[in-house]
């Protein structure tokens, strides 16, 4: 898959684009634990559910998950 495709599937986070990318996951081995944490709040963010196919996607399981526990 090209960087292109991943940027489509995961959006433009660097750091999430590249772990996904990395043999067993895992953070990117410069990354700081302040970019991480910035890049974990962008990730969790409603506005990157909504751009993407994997925010869509864990939207999608959230959903279906808090249904089932009411």
């Amino acid at each position: 898959m090209s960087h292109m495709n991943f940027e489509k599937k995961f959006g433009q986070s660097a750091i999430f684009v590249t772990s996904t990318l990395m043999e067993e996951g895992g953070v990117p081995p410069s990354s700081s634990p302040a970019a991480l944490l910035k890049e974990a709040i962008h990730v969790i963010s409603c506005g990157y559910e909504d751009k993407t196919e994997w925010g869509l996607e864990v939207c999608e399981q959230k959903k279906s998950s808090s249904s089932e526990m009411y």
